[in-house]
């Protein structure tokens, strides 16, 4: 039981991950405004809110949008359901910003936040705007209760985080084993090692197109398309190429102390090559990715204390499958060359 403990434990962190990410609902906010756009003089809007409660807090509800230092109330407003709201805003003269943020509050939800909600159209945007407006607002903390963040666009594809990145990180850390038992071939010449290697750039593998299979489903339903010409993106799908021409390489030689060698050693240029790809080429340009090009990752903008409690924990798990997957594929192999050995 003492050598099975990491194994179980893994097993429930990553079971731990799948339900309660899938089951922890996320906090308000504010998906989306028709129309997007505020013209100079009276315009009114719908604000859809996303487990939101409108309606049951109504007497609290107020509403602002903030344009640089100036700041505006509508004149109207009619809640319609717990979703939904309908504001009249009435905005001339001249404004410092093209956007707009908006801010909904009530004493149920909090104060939900969606940067730059409406674009103006008609107004005049200058740096020393002649007139700032005012208006008085009430911010207000809502019910704390376990949820998890919902920012735009997101919304509720922000669960993936917690299988995507995971699987990411379980692909470099086997892959890192596999970096390992190649030098300790080089370093022997203990056919095993080079076994393990193989083992484990085969579970690699397995972890990386996952990765790809969830982030194609993630820039689906934030970008709009499968895959994007991004570099992030296009630097994953080659270090995948780049591993899966490993086995091609030990495939192609007939002598097996041969194609270990070559294995080993294009096996240490590949996991480099993996580093320079997925981490270090995308970071010297813009992307759409988060973490590159400007693009935050890991803050505020995608965990909230509530979210690492199961994010960092899913990492854990993620990893220790991976490693209770090569393991056993290891000594698969293992077998496979004593096997080989008795019959010779």
């Amino acid at each position: 039981m003492t050598h099975y403990w990491w194994k179980i434990l893994s097993a429930i962190l990553v079971v731990l991950a799948v339900v309660v990410g899938l089951k922890t609902p996320l906090s308000p906010g504010i998906p989306s405004t028709s129309p997007d756009r505020l013209n100079n003089g009276v315009t009114s809007v719908k604000i859809t809110g996303y487990n939101t409660h409108f309606t049951e807090a109504r007497e609290s509800v107020s509403i602002w949008i903030e344009n640089g230092d100036s700041r505006y109330c509508p004149y109207e407003v009619n809640v319609v359901s717990d979703t939904e709201i309908r504001a009249t805003f009435s905005i001339t003269g001249q404004i410092q910003e093209a956007f707009f943020d908006l801010y909904v509050a009530n004493a149920i939800d909090g104060t939900l936040y969606l940067p730059s909600a409406f674009l103006q159209d008609g107004l005049e945007v200058v740096s020393d705007p002649n007139k700032t407006a005012s208006c008085e607002i009430s911010p207000q903390k809502g019910d704390e209760s376990f949820n998890f963040p919902n920012q735009p666009i997101l919304n509720e594809t922000i669960r993936n985080l917690l299988y995507h990145v995971p699987s990411w990180f379980a692909m470099i850390f086997i892959m890192l084993i596999s970096l390992i038992r190649s030098i300790q071939y080089l370093s022997g010449g203990n056919l095993v090692k080079d076994m393990g290697a193989s083992a484990a750039a085969e579970v690699g593998l397995i972890f990386a197109f996952i990765g790809l299979a969830t982030g194609s489903i993630w820039a689906r339903f934030t970008w709009g398309a499968w895959w994007v010409n991004d570099p992030r993106l296009n630097g994953a799908a080659v270090a995948v190429l780049i591993y899966l021409a490993y086995f091609v390489l030990k495939s192609s030689v007939n002598d097996d102390a041969k194609a270990a060698r070559l294995g080993a050693v294009y096996n240490i240029f590949a996991f480099v090559m993996m580093l320079v790809f997925v981490m270090v080429l995308p970071r010297m340009t813009d992307s759409l990715h988060p973490g590159v090009g400007g693009n935050p990752a890991f803050s505020q903008y995608d965990l909230d204390d509530n979210m690492r409690l199961v994010f960092y924990p899913a990492v854990l798990g993620w990893i220790g499958v991976s490693y209770w997957m090569y393991d056993i594929r290891e000594r698969m192999s293992k077998l496979t060359f004593k096997k080989m050995a008795l019959n010779e």
